[in-house]
């Protein structure tokens, strides 16, 4: 029997993973059975939006830190916790851009985050190579 796993991806489109972590409203959610790699969209889970007007959590677009970075302990940090909870059922989260504390946050419910603009079944594609690969390196040890 194959191994099914979620995916969860920030689009604006319903094509192309192309959104921010912090600005998404909603994410689509796949199931992907890692045999065929067939993914199915097997609905949405919407979010409220921890980032607006070019700031996360008290940290500024264009600052180092990046949204949800070290220099805000505002809103927008509780915010993405919040999200990265919403999330946690599902396996791993494809977005365009990502701070390290969404990163954290996500890691807390072992959901594993990348950073990637690909249309969404490239990247959902990508994902299951991986995975693939890593179960064979560690079936070989």
């Amino acid at each position: 029997m194959s191994e099914k796993y979620k995916v969860a991806v920030a689009t604006s489109d319903g094509k192309t993973v192309d959104s921010h972590f912090g600005h998404v409203q909603s994410f689509l959610i796949f199931e992907v059975d890692e045999e065929s790699g067939k993914a199915e969209d097997i609905g949405e889970r919407d979010v409220t939006a921890a980032c607006s007007g070019g700031s996360c959590g008290g940290v500024q677009s264009g600052s180092d830190s990046g949204c949800g970075g070290h220099n805000g302990a505002g809103e927008g940090h509780s915010q993405m916790d919040e999200i990265a909870k919403s999330l946690s059922n599902v396996d791993y989260v494809l977005v365009a851009r990502i701070g390290p504390h969404a990163i954290r946050a996500l890691a807390k419910y072992n959901v594993t985050a990348y950073d990637i603009v690909l249309p969404i079944e490239e990247a959902i594609s990508k994902i299951n190579e991986y995975r693939i690969k890593i179960k064979e390196r560690k079936n070989r040890k």
